[in-house]
Formats: structure tokens, C-alpha cells, sequence
């Protein structure tokens, strides 16, 4: 216990038997059983210079202002002020009265007659703080089993409402807000105005009840030795009731303390925490009030003696809440102090902080965490209290004010879990830069205040605390593009947990890929580390492929190494289907994997060319130089292993792959390619690109001369004849010449023909006549004539002749048609002009332009549309 209030005798020995009390600002007014009503200044006066210890009898002057001795013919039972109206109002002689208290005896201004049998009331008082301050006061009053109320307005009581009747004769009341709390003989209750009662519970053993109105919108009420605190609605406001020594006759709150009046004594005590404050020894007290708007004094009268308690200056009180470890105590009397705003401020986050780190010592942990988060206390001050999780450099510098609990087990598991909890708040809080300024109970530097460092300070003390408790979030808290994880510390914390995977997340998000990478490639081809994640290869493929463009060479370096043990893995890096690869440069890509691993530059261009679509003719012209490399190479395997069958198939499906490349590929050089290839093979592939760069007959003469291949020389027109193409119509022309003429047969030099004797190379007459019947609508009949031998007999050309005159029969039809049809149209033409010339057009002032919208002057030149609208000659192009 200590001294929360000193008590000053008031009036001593009075004459009168005291019946009730009264206070406001400083005046005492005194209701006796005789029916006098006394009203008492007390002042509180300067110290003659006496410690702030010393008795407050120096400081107070007591003088009777004004008294009555007529003011009730019995006794004054209850007294209320409301200063802000200047009235008073009294209950004697079972009638409630209301005085006048500017007037020097205190005259009724009116008596509430319907009042009459009134035992108590109570009085609501609602502060309205909307233009000028003002006071609305409600009375009820308890009249038998009635309840009645009233309202004050121009200088009386009007009635609010029906009254409310209830079971039985109300021993006591109070008034919040719009409910009423009842104590019975026995029993409380709470009734709204609007009539709805809850029963509440039994008063205990003693019947008769005690109910005190609280701030807050609250209630304490009596049950024996006991105070129980609830709200509006009859909820219980405290985990824990009020104990006191005995049954309190009477309580009075004076915020942050409770004083009740015992038969033996005064207690002062407090409701959070639930503390015994102090024990006044005052005889025969019975009656206590606080003074209205005004903390920190209370009277207490006896029936013949009146004391003033007035409160402990908190500066000294202070001290010793703060030593006791007080600090909801110390907080709550803080905010009370008369210290200036700011000083107030600071001294109650001070307070606060301790009382944040006493949470944390009784390992309390969210709740201390939180108060932390709430004051904006230094994020290094709190994960100081945390073993090994600040770093040394830091620790060092931060000082608290007891020593810290070592946290081991279970409790440091919870006090990791709510330091994460807490940690994660304040990033959030940094993050949004809602930075709070507080005053932070150590000054840890003004570097540590900076926003990135503070960042960097929580994000790798959060680091290290999922690895304590949740490894799972590690990577999540890694991949977070805004991270601030201080390397160095990061990496040792992840080494020493041997979390390699996270380790190469917190490589990659800082930029550092080739120690990345070294880590990857460490880890898979270590033995040690088989069955775990990095043991293969698979992690280097997949960071390498997020690497992008901008890291070509380092690409280059490592996929070198997954190529070698594994090809088809390493290709993967360069032709996955990913924003990160397509991005690649596909040249030096090329370049790359053509002169360190040629046998991937061809499946490579292949997705390069199929999948990515692409129309540069450098990698058309390099897939078919690759394709002819690798058929010329399969070809040599072929006579060396004796016609493997394996091989045999890879050639065949390779040769159908360069000439379905050449015959659809829009992109490539046929010249180009056609000095790569050789003379003495790849005939038909030769062919194709000559058929592209338009010559025909050196092509149809490797088909007929070289590949003996009819059936595909008349293939290669098919696809090469365009009707409207001067360099393609002639092909089946050329084919014919070839067959009638072999020995005019275009040849390409140092191309491998082979050697015949004349006799030999006779016309092929009857694949002539054939090719003739087949195309006759292809076919010019005056060249072929030409070339026709004379030695063919006419009846063979019956045929070929028919369809070439029924074609230009058909051709001369058509164009006398259209001939026809032109003429027709000329005609019509004609006619509508010569109507048009034969039509008048009058123009005069009243006409205008359909486009400017302005009249025609005698100088403008005019045109008449088709429509029939007039125009300006400028005006007709804008009609277009």
C-alpha cells in the first residue's frame, strides 16, 4: 500500500447531525438532520514553503458562505448540484425540490408535487459539445414501486415520459445513458427507458444493495464483501470482481481509484490491476461525494465531522507505482497529471515501455510485442530481447532497464512465434511508409532510424526467426521483390541451417547468379548431397532459363556444363517456351551451340524455325546447310557400318526433313545454300532450290537426265506451272523439250551427269505424246509444234490438237463476251451524258453549295453531280 490521498479534517464537532453532502467547484454544501442547509467555501491556498510531503492543513482556508436553517422542517436526505443551471436539488420530507443557488437562502424555485413519497433519485447529466457547451440534466425519481422522470428546461422539470413501474420499491439507483440500474431489496436489475428489464443477480447475504454509476457507461454494484463492474446491457466489464475488507456502505469513484466506506475505515483501492491502494482511518464515516467536473478531491462526513481527501500529487506517486511494477496503475494517474501536453506524452510512453518490457518478463509476449508495436518503439530495441537475433554491432548500443529473461523451450517458441507476428506489422508498417515518430525508450543511433536499415534489420531478424519455427516461409519471404535481408547475416543464418535452396533464392533476388549457379553445380555433382533437390541438375536448367537476355555469357558458361552430361537437358535452356529464352539472342545462340556443341544446333534452329516462327533468312539458310551436313555424315556412316538399319532410317527421315524444308521454307537463299551443297549427290534437294530461283530446265534435267524420275519431273511442274507467271507457265514446255531433245539439255557445270554414248540419248516420244495428253491446256501448241519430230504421226496429235483449238475457242468466246459487254456499257454511258448535256441548269442567288454552304457568285465555276446537287468546281474532291 501507499499514500494516494491525504485527509484533512473540514468541520469538526458540528453541532448539527450531518444527513447528506454536497460538492462542486469549491463549495461544500451540508444537509443536517434538522433541516438546515449549510454551504462551506474551501480554498485551497500556497504552502508556506513546507514540502510537498507536509499536511495540506496550511494549504486550505474553510468558511461558512451561507446558511438556512429553514430550508426543510425534517431532515435533508440526499442533495445534487448541477452548477452549469445554477440550481440545487433536495429531497426532505419524501419531496424532491429544486432551489435557487445564486440566491443567498436558497428559495424553491419549484417542488415536484407528483413527487410526493419520493425515497431517492438519481441524475443523468449529458455534456453537448456541439456549438456552445451545455448540460442536459434527466431526474428520476423513486416514488414506491414508480419510477419518475424528469427533464430540465427554462427553469423547471418537465416530465419525459410515462412512468415505469417495477416489482417492488427501488433501495438505490444510477443513471447511464439510457439505462437505468436498480437495487432492490435482494436483487438488481437493469430497465431501458423504452421499458425492456433484465434481471441481474442477488445482493448476497446482506439484502440491502449498493450501486454506483461509473465513467464509461458503467455500473459497480454490491455483493457482500464484493464489487462487480458491468456495462450498459449488464456484461461483465472485468475478468476479476472488487474484494474488500468488509461490506462498503457506500462507493465513490475518483478515476483511477475506487474509495468505498466501511464501519471501520475508508478504502481506496483500484479496479485494473485489482490493487489495495490505501486504509484511512476516519471515525464514523457515513456519507462520501465527489466534487462535479473536478478529479482528485473527495469529501467524507461522519454525522458530526467532515473530511476533505484530497490526492496525492502524481509525480509522487509515481515513483513508487513504477517500483512496485504498477504500470496500468502509473499510466492510468499519468494521463491525470498538470504536467504540459508534451511532457504528459512522453512520461506516459515512458511508462508505457516499461510497462511493455515487465510484459515481456512475465513472458507475456503478444501483449508486450504489441504495446512495442503501439508506442513505435525502435524495432532493434524489441529484437534485442532475443537471443542472437540482432546483430552484435547493433545489440551493443541498446540498454534495458532490468535484465533480460533468457528465453529457452516452449517459451522461446511463443515469444518467436509473436516477435514474427509483430515483425510483420511493422514491415507493413514501413512498407506503406507509415513510418509512426515516437519517442523510442533508447536512442540506438540515427542510422538505425533510417527507413532502410530498419527494413534490413526486420526482414533478416524475420529470416532467421521462420527458420527457428516455420522453414516453409523462408522462400516465400525470400521471393518478395521488395526484400531487404542483410546479405552477410542472411547467408550465414542459411548456411548454418544448411537451407541451400533458400540460400540460391536469396542469390538470385540480389543479382548474384554466379554464385548461384557455382552453388547448383557444387550440390549436383556432390555425392553427398544425392536425394536432395539440388542433387541434379534439373534447379541449374530452370534458374538458367529465368536468367534472360542480359546474361547471355553467363548462360554460355554454365549451360556448357549441363550439356556435357546431359545434352537434351542442356537444349532445354534454349528452346523452353518461356518469355526469358524467346528473348535470348537467337544469333549468338546459334553461334554458341555451333562451335561447342554442334549437335545441337540443329534441333535448336528446328524450334528456332517451327515453334518461334522465325523469318530470318540466316537461320533458313543454316538449317538446311545443317540438314545437308548431317544426311552427307549419316551417309558416310552408312557405308562404313554396312547399311545399319538404325542409321539407314535416321538418313531417310533426314533427307524427307530438308526436302520438306526446302519446298515450304519462304525464307531462305536458295542461291546461298546452293554453293554449300556438292555435285555429286543430294540431287533432288538441288533441284527444289533451282526450281525457286526460276530455272526450270537445269532442274527437270537432273529429274530426267540425272534421277530418271518422270513421275517427279511432272510432280515439280505441277507444283512449280502459275498461268499468270512468265518465268513459271513454261515448265511443262521445258519437260517436253527434254523428252523430245534430251541432247539441248541445259546441264550445270561440275555437276555429276551421267555418261552416255549418243546412241543412248534418243527421244522419248512416247512420254512426249503421254505428257501431251495429260497438259494440253499448259502446253503453247505453236512452240511445241517446233519441236515436234516430223516422223510423228498426226493421228497421235489428234488429241493434243483438239483440246489446244477447243482451249482457244473457249479463250476467243470469253473476250468476245467481255467484248460485248464493254460495248454495252459504252452505250449507256453514252446516253446518260448526252441526257445530262441535254438537261438545263438554272442557277440564281437562292442557290448555295451543299458543301461550303455558300451562294454562287457570277464568276464561280460549278459542277452538277450525278445526284443532281450543284457544288463548287473547289468544292467536288471534298465529295470524293
Amino acid at each position: 500500500m501507499y499514500d494516494a490521498y491525504e485527509a484533512l479534517p473540514i468541520l469538526e464537532k458540528l453541532p448539527l447531525q450531518i444527513e447528506s453532502i454536497a460538492a462542486y467547484d469549491e463549495h461544500l454544501l451540508v444537509g443536517t438532520q434538522q433541516g438546515h442547509l449549510l454551504m462551506y467555501s474551501v480554498l485551497q491556498g500556497a504552502s508556506n514553503g513546507g514540502s510537498a510531503e507536509s499536511s495540506l492543513s496550511s494549504r486550505c482556508e474553510v468558511h461558512l458562505l451561507r446558511s438556512n436553517k429553514y430550508f426543510a422542517k425534517k431532515p435533508i436526505q440526499q442533495l445534487a448540484v448541477v452548477p452549469e443551471h445554477q440550481i440545487l436539488i433536495s429531497l426532505s420530507d419524501y419531496l424532491v425540490s429544486v432551489h435557487d443557488l445564486t440566491v443567498f437562502n436558497f428559495p424553491v424555485i419549484t417542488s415536484l408535487n407528483k413527487s410526493k413519497g419520493a425515497t431517492c433519485f438519481s441524475l443523468d447529466r449529458q455534456t453537448s459539445l456541439t456549438g456552445e457547451i451545455s448540460v442536459a440534466v434527466r431526474l428520476c425519481v423513486v416514488v414506491k414501486k414508480k419510477l419518475q422522470l424528469f427533464y430540465w428546461k427554462n427553469r423547471e422539470f418537465r416530465e419525459l415520459g410515462p412512468d415505469l413501474s417495477v416489482s417492488d420499491t427501488p433501495r438505490t439507483i444510477g443513471w447511464c445513458r439510457e439505462t437505468l440500474c436498480l437495487g432492490f431489496k435482494g436483487e438488481y436489475c437493469l430497465l431501458k427507458l423504452e421499458g425492456e428489464q433484465r434481471d441481474l443477480f442477488p445482493t448476497g447475504k446482506q439484502p440491502e444493495p449498493l450501486v454506483c454509476a461509473l465513467q464509461g457507461d458503467k455500473f459497480a454494484l454490491g455483493r457482500d464483501e464484493q464489487t462487480i463492474m458491468i456495462d450498459i446491457d449488464g456484461n461483465p466489464c472485468t475478468k476479476y470482481t472488487l474484494t474488500w475488507s468488509e461490506r462498503p456502505i457506500l462507493l465513490v469513484e475518483d478515476s483511477p481509484y475506487i474509495l468505498g466506506v466501511l464501519t471501520s475505515c475508508i478504502e481506496i483501492r483500484a479496479a485494473e490491476p485489482r490493487l489495495l491502494v490505501q486504509r484511512l482511518e476516519l471515525p464514523k464515516a457515513k456519507y462520501m461525494t465527489s466534487v462535479i467536473s473536478k478529479n482528485g478531491q473527495i469529501y467524507v462526513a461522519s454525522p458530526s465531522h467532515v473530511w476533505c481527501l484530497h490526492l496525492v500529487p502524481v509525480h509522487l506517486q509515481l515513483p513508487r507505482l513504477l517500483e512496485d511494477k504498477h504500470f496500468q496503475l502509473a499510466i492510468q494517474l499519468a494521463n491525470l497529471s498538470n504536467e504540459p501536453q508534451d511532457i504528459r506524452s512522453q512520461q506516459v510512453q515512458h511508462i508505457q515501455s516499461l510497462f511493455a518490457f515487465n510484459l515481456f518478463q512475465k513472458h507475456n509476449f503478444d501483449e508486450s510485442l504489441q504495446l512495442f508495436f503501439k508506442l513505435a518503439t525502435d524495432p532493434s530495441y524489441v529484437i534485442g530481447l532475443f537471443p542472437d537475433l540482432l546483430p552484435v554491432e547493433f545489440r551493443k548500443k541498446v540498454e534495458y532497464p532490468e535484465a533480460v529473461p533468457v528465453l529457452q523451450g516452449r517459451d522461446l517458441d511463443l515469444a518467436v512465434l509473436a516477435l514474427i507476428k509483430y515483425l510483420t506489422e511493422v514491415r507493413n508498417d514501413l512498407m506503406s511508409q507509415n513510418v509512426k515518430t515516437g519517442t523510442n525508450i533508447m536512442d540506438v543511433g540515427s542510422s538505425l532510424k533510417l527507413r532502410r536499415q530498419l527494413l534490413e534489420i526486420v526482414d533478416t531478424t524475420l529470416l532467421k526467426c521462420y527458420l527457428l519455427t516455420n522453414d516453409a516461409l523462408v522462400a516465400s519471404l525470400l521471393r518478395l521483390r521488395d526484400n531487404h535481408c542483410h546479405l552477410a547475416e542472411s547467408e550465414r543464418a542459411l548456411k548454418r541451417h544448411h537451407k541451400h535452396a533458400e540460400l540460391i533464392i536469396l542469390y538470385q533476388t540480389r543479382g548474384l547468379h554466379r554464385k548461384a549457379l557455382e552453388l547448383l553445380r557444387k550440390h549436383a555433382t556432390s555425392s553427398e548431397d544425392f536425394g536432395s533437390p539440388l542433387a541434379h541438375h534439373d534447379r541449374t536448367v530452370q534458374y538458367l532459363q529465368h536468367l534472360g537476355s542480359e546474361h547471355t555469357d553467363l548462360i554460355f558458361d554454365f549451360s556448357s556444363w549441363v550439356i556435357q552430361s546431359h545434352p537434351e537437358d542442356g537444349l532445354k535452356i534454349f528452346i523452353e517456351d518461356l518469355p526469358e529464352v524467346e528473348e535470348l539472342p537467337r544469333a549468338k545462340v546459334y553461334d554458341f551451340l555451333y562451335k561447342n556443341h554442334r549437335s545441337l544446333a540443329l534441333p535448336y534452329l528446328e524450334h528456332v524455325v517451327y515453334e518461334w516462327q522465325d523469318s530470318n533468312a540466316l537461320f533458313h539458310n543454316a538449317l538446311a546447310v545443317l540438314y545437308k551436313d548431317k544426311i552427307l555424315r549419316l551417309e558416310k556412316q552408312l557405308q562404313e557400318d554396312n547399311n545399319d538399319p538404325a542409321i539407314k532410317c535416321e538418313y531417310q527421315d533426314s533427307k524427307a526433313k530438308l526436302r520438306s524444308f526446302l519446298e515450304i521454307s519462304r525464307h531462305c537463299s536458295p542461291e546461298a545454300i546452293l554453293v554449300q551443297f556438292p555435285y555429286d549427290c543430294l540431287f533432288e534437294e538441288r533441284a527444289i532450290l533451282l526450281g525457286k530461283v526460276g530455272r526450270h530446265e537445269q532442274a527437270l534435267s537432273i529429274y530426267t537426265n540425272i534421277l530418271k524420275d518422270l513421275p517427279a519431273a511432272v510432280d515439280y511442274c505441277n507444283i512449280c506451272y502459275q498461268s499468270n507467271s512468265p518465268a513459271n507457265k513454261e515448265v511443262y514446255f521445258y519437260l517436253l523439250k527434254l523428252l523430245l531433245r534430251p541432247d539441248d539439255a541445259v546441264k550445270i557445270p561440275g555437276l555429276a551427269y551421267p555418261t552416255e554414248e549418243p546412241h543412248q540419248r534418243q527421244p522419248d516420244i512416247e512420254r512426249a505424246l503421254e505428257t501431251l495428253d495429260r497438259f494440253p491446256s499448259r502446253l503453247d501448241p505453236v512452240k511445241t509444234l517446233q519441236i515436234l519430230p516430223a516422223s510423228i504421226p498426226l493421228s497421235e496429235l489428234k488429241r493434243f490438237l483438239q483440246r489446244s483449238l477447243e482451249s482457244f475457242a473457249s479463250q476467243r468466246r470469253e473476250l468476245q463476251l467481255l467484248r460485248g459487254l464493254l460495248y454495252a456499257e459504252h452505250l449507256q454511258v453514252h446516253e446518260q451524258r448526252i441526257e445530262c448535256q441535254n438537261q438545263k441548269v438554272v442557277i440564281t442567288e437562292s442557290n448555295i453549295c451543299h458543301v461550303c454552304k455558300k451562294r454562287f457568285g457570277n464568276q464561280s465555276a460549278f459542277v452538277r453531280c450525278s445526284s443532281g446537287e450543284i457544288v463548287h468546281f473547289s468544292c467536288q474532291e471534298k465529295l470524293i
